[in-house]
């Protein structure tokens, strides 16, 4: 009896054993996977966080020793996988695991597919008020660009972090009613930004990028976020005042304003309109100014 006690506890052991060396290895195995932890600026396009669908571009680099390789289009650690968003987490087409050496790791939002790592064209949307569907996104938020880099990131660091930045500027427009106003905003108000280039060239490697005026001048419409409040994605570009900027059209008439800007990667600019009725009702005087600051 003492016999079989001693086999059956000796086998229980290796069973034991067994399991703690096959755990052991799921372990190691999930520890060889990268994990990838992307932020936002706080004034994404769609004005919140990730959302479920999400996808971004992914290359990587491998270092040798203090030397890193070129980025490039094709024959990196990483070549431009695709990463979606489910809710929750992070998942790339298939299961990407880490280099035995440090990589730098690049980023591009919404997904591409660029053509050169030096300069490729993007073109925001010129319609930009134009909703989100099951297959594409919206005219606004497929415009809003942007760019991420971590630098010599290893196994051991555990997570590759990516914050974003934006690479485009933003426009936000504000319609006040002055003081002799009468009434309120009627509900078909448009806006629309005038003489802009909507196509950059950009670096991939360094995220940069400049307009490119070859593809001509163009007419966004901008996306309407309330009755009075308008915005768009404009591409970094200077405008001068003596071409016509802003449109608001209001019950079948059209405003324009001129209005010279200077576009800056990464920073939004807002400009309030104020509309004054005046006491003939026959006309309605504008007045506009603008501010500036970081969009983060």
């Amino acid at each position: 009896m003492k016999t079989y006690k001693l086999i059956a506890i000796a086998a229980f052991a290796l069973l034991a054993n067994a399991c703690q060396d096959q755990s052991n290895e799921i372990l190691e195995k999930d520890s060889n996977v990268i994990v990838l932890d992307a932020k936002l600026p706080a004034t994404r396009a769609t004005l919140s966080q990730f959302e479920n669908g999400d996808k971004f571009s992914l290359w990587a680099v491998e270092y040798n020793g203090d030397e890193v390789a070129p980025l490039q289009i094709s024959g990196n650690y990483i070549n431009n996988e695709l990463i979606t968003y489910d809710g929750a987490g992070w998942d790339p087409q298939r299961t990407l695991y880490w280099s035995q050496n440090p990589c730098d790791f690049y980023a591009v939002y919404p997904a591409i597919e660029p053509n050169s790592v030096e300069e490729f064209p993007f073109t925001i949307r010129t319609d930009q008020d134009s909703a989100e569907t099951a297959e594409t996104l919206s005219g606004y938020e497929a415009s809003d660009l942007m760019w991420a880099k971590s630098t010599k990131v290893a196994k051991s660091d555990g997570t590759v972090k990516l914050a974003f930045n934006h690479m485009m500027s933003r426009l936000i427009v504000n319609i006040v009613r002055g003081p002799e106003f009468e009434g309120e905003l009627p509900e078909d108000v448009t806006v629309h930004v005038y003489n802009t280039a909507t196509t950059a060239m950009v670096s991939l490697k360094n995220g940069t990028l400049e307009k490119d005026p070859s593809y001509g001048s163009k007419t966004i419409s901008m996306r309407k976020l309330s009755n009075d409040t308008f915005d768009a994605i404009i591409v970094p570009q200077n405008i001068e005042r003596k071409t016509p900027l802003i449109e608001i059209t209001m019950e079948g008439i059209a405003y324009l304003l001129d209005y010279s800007m200077s576009f800056q990667p990464g920073y939004q600019y807002t400009v309030s309109v104020t509309l004054n009725t005046s006491p003939d009702q026959e006309k309605i005087e504008i007045s506009i100014d603008g501010d500036v600051g970081d969009w983060q």
